[in-house]
């Protein structure tokens, strides 16, 4: 098998873009943060980004990129996982002598993170944060809607989403998740981020990632003392009505597997399943 590295977004795109299209919903997470850093390669951090292949022959066998200090990001395309994980972490490890984790699909991201584990063989600990369903929708379902409407934020909310976003992370991941420091400028200077207004905002949701066809929901954030109210479902509907409204094809969104409720919702407004997800980190 083949590892071979790009030195920047736009030649990884120009190799493997094309492929990575075909099922643009799966493959969106790492499509459109590369297709993000086409134009700010930095954005996420001063180190530079890295991407990589892995070939069997012409065979596009799955395909990495990582944006420190972040994870690294695996996609699975075809062929042995458990031969093709031994591959990209030799490769891998190579490059980079260690890594926070990993966010990949399911079998080839519990392949990878063992894999790494015995590569290393210095006691590195490998913890499952979170199990993710990768979700669809092409048309919102009728479901009804809690009182309310949708908003667009606005500079003078970011406190707010800062404090959302973090409590998100939290819901999500727990300990693991909660030094991520999002304030929403991004996502606010874009345009991007929502709140279900019931005079006063009740729940967030926020776009991202754009790809040709589709664009992922994510964000999605209703404090405790106002869940169970219809808020998030209503935010999540209007919300991919609007991507669809706007002239993309389709919306993304994951979703934390052990969510029973969340998995729920998302099924009654029209998502329906790609694939499943998982998050490693990886301590010594």
């Amino acid at each position: 098998m083949n590892i071979q590295f790009f030195p920047s977004a736009n030649e990884f795109l120009s190799k493997v873009g094309s492929r990575l299209a075909r099922n643009e919903a799966r493959w969106g997470l790492i499509l459109g943060l590369a297709k993000s850093l086409v134009a700010d390669p930095h954005r996420f951090g001063p180190a530079d980004p890295w991407f990589c292949a892995a070939y069997d022959g012409d065979t596009l066998r799955a395909v990495a990129m990582r944006t420190p200090p972040y994870k690294v990001l695996l996609a699975h395309i075809s062929g042995d996982t458990a031969s093709i994980a031994d591959e990209l972490v030799v490769a891998i490890s190579k490059k980079e002598r260690a890594i926070p984790g990993l966010t990949a699909d399911k079998d080839l991201g519990e392949k990878f993170s063992a894999a790494w584990s015995r590569e290393k063989n210095v006691g590195i600990k490998t913890d499952l944060i979170v199990s993710q369903r990768i979700y669809k929708l092409t048309k919102v379902n009728n479901v009804p809607l809690s009182p309310g409407h949708l908003h667009l934020a606005s500079e003078a909310d970011r406190l707010l989403v800062k404090n959302w976003m973090h409590g998100f992370h939290v819901d999500t991941g727990g300990e693991a998740r909660k030094t991520r420091e999002d304030d929403g400028s991004y996502q606010l200077s874009r345009g991007w981020v929502y709140f279900w207004i019931d005079e006063r905002p009740v729940s967030m949701a926020i776009k991202n990632r754009p790809t040709e066809h589709g664009m992922a929901v994510g964000y999605v954030y209703t404090p405790p003392e106002l869940r169970g109210r219809g808020y998030a479902t209503s935010c999540v509907a209007e919300l991919s009505r609007e991507i669809l409204r706007s002239g993309y094809k389709f919306c993304t969104l994951y979703t934390n597997l052990a969510d029973v409720t969340a998995n729920s919702i998302y099924k009654k407004i029209g998502y329906k399943l790609v694939g499943d997800s998982v998050e490693f980190t990886f301590t010594d």
